[in-house]
């Protein structure tokens, strides 16, 4: 949104990095290492000034900082974990939707943050669960609940890199066929859950009238702060991904504000530090990726023609194989972050901007499938390991099939939507 110079940006993050080397875990080592020396590369060549590499790095890093700092808000806010609370005490019969859907609404302001929450209140009655045989099933839900966010979710990491390396597209345009795909995706998973047949009477299974207040206060927060986004995109002429992160760092701030007045939050200064500190490797790992992202497009699109264009009918082929790409680097733990970024840059030079909302939708989508898939993602480590299963196991056996049915329809349908575009 605002120049900012390289040099302190790559002094900023060489020294978070530094300072915090030993919270660094495997991938972001391994990611801040090849982006280090590619760095060096494209400045000595002077490709770094014709990219916009350095400028997604700055505005990635902002976000998530900003991200982080709502998460730590929220996480203090005494509604939130009432209403978590009252969504993990639901009676057996609705109790998987009830945590299907609250995993999902907590995410938008949790992130990775909403599964540690419901995983610990729902591990506090293991041993009920365990007689129920519902340990897996309930798991599974909050799994498929936080698989739905990065679908169509405006403050999710899947919409700001895809928007941020495919401009052309505009968030609107993906936006109903994201919320359907949710919806189908978390449908299609209670279809296929063990409490499918469970039947319960309807006046257990709602909360009391103050326990649906506090669920209204946390549903109000959500809407407020993505109604907020939409205004931005629409009366001050920000792009979506700049929109969201205005709304989220303005929320940020002032619920940060709130909690200080009330003596519950530390000073700015320890909230950034911290911030910072626990947010290393999505840092690392997330600025590097859209840096990955963009020098690879920029290298495609340096040889001027010189590279063929594949044919039309190709085309809905590679949009569809995107989300297959993106689940089978999940299974050999490529975070979707890195998967996502290097396709989209490979693809965005060769894919005519017809179809460019496809391949939008089709890494958005893919984002979401793999979040639920990959034994190897942050919510699906977080959540196995409180609930006490193992993560391979886990997503392999009980979500192979929500997994490949998804990847089918939305293989299918982004290559039919994709063709149909070319031809007109």
């Amino acid at each position: 949104m605002h120049p900012v110079p390289e040099s302190t940006v790559v002094c900023a993050l060489i020294a978070l990095a530094v300072l915090n080397h030993r919270r660094l875990n495997r991938p972001a080592r391994i990611i801040g290492s090849i982006v280090t020396v590619l760095f060096f590369l494209v400045w000595i060549t002077g490709w770094l000034e014709a990219s916009d590499a350095m400028s997604r790095v700055t505005f990635l890093g902002a976000f998530l900082i900003a991200l982080g700092m709502l998460s730590r808000a929220a996480s203090r806010a005494p509604d939130i974990r009432s209403a978590a609370t009252v969504v993990a005490s639901r009676p057996r019969g609705t109790r998987y939707l009830f945590v299907t859907f609250g995993t999902h609404i907590f995410a938008i302001f949790l992130n990775f943050g909403a599964a540690s929450l419901m995983a610990t209140l729902l591990a506090q009655s293991r041993e009920t669960l365990a007689r129920q045989n519902a340990i897996e099933d309930l798991t599974l839900a909050m799994l498929r609940g936080f698989a739905a966010m990065p679908m169509w979710s405006p403050l999710a990491l899947s919409t700001i890199i895809t928007l941020s390396i495919l401009p052309e597209v505009d968030y609107f345009q993906i936006l109903p066929f994201g919320i359907a795909a949710g919806l189908i995706y978390v449908t299609a998973g209670y279809l296929l859950s063990k409490s499918a047949p469970a039947q319960t009477d309807l006046a257990r299974a709602l909360p009391p009238l103050h326990e649906k207040k506090v669920l209204a206060r946390v549903v109000l927060r959500v809407a407020l702060l993505v109604t907020v986004a939409f205004g931005l995109n629409q009366l001050a002429g920000l792009s979506m991904p700049e929109s969201v992160l205005v709304a989220v760092l303005g929320f940020s701030l002032s619920w940060w504000a709130l909690q200080t007045w009330a003596g519950s939050a530390p000073g700015l200064p320890e909230e950034l530090a911290v911030t910072a500190e626990t947010g290393v490797n999505e840092i690392v790992i997330v600025s590097g990726a859209g840096f990955l992202g963009a020098i690879i497009a920029k290298a495609i699109a340096s040889f001027d023609g010189a590279l063929s264009a594949p044919p039309d009918i190709v085309i809905p082929a590679l949009i569809a194989l995107v989300p297959v790409g993106m689940v089978i680097g999940g299974l050999w733990a490529i975070n979707p972050i890195v998967s996502a970024s290097i396709l989209l840059g490979v693809l965005h030079p060769l894919v005519p901007e017809a179809a460019l909302i496809w391949l939008a939708l089709a890494a958005i989508i893919g984002w979401g499938i793999t979040a639920a898939s990959s034994p190897f993602t942050a919510n699906v480590l977080i959540t196995s390991r409180v609930m006490g299963l193992e993560a391979g196991p886990l997503v392999r056996s009980g979500n192979i099939k929500l997994t490949c049915l998804a990847l089918l329809a939305t293989g299918l349908f982004c290559a039919i939507a994709a063709f149909i575009s070319l031809q007109r």
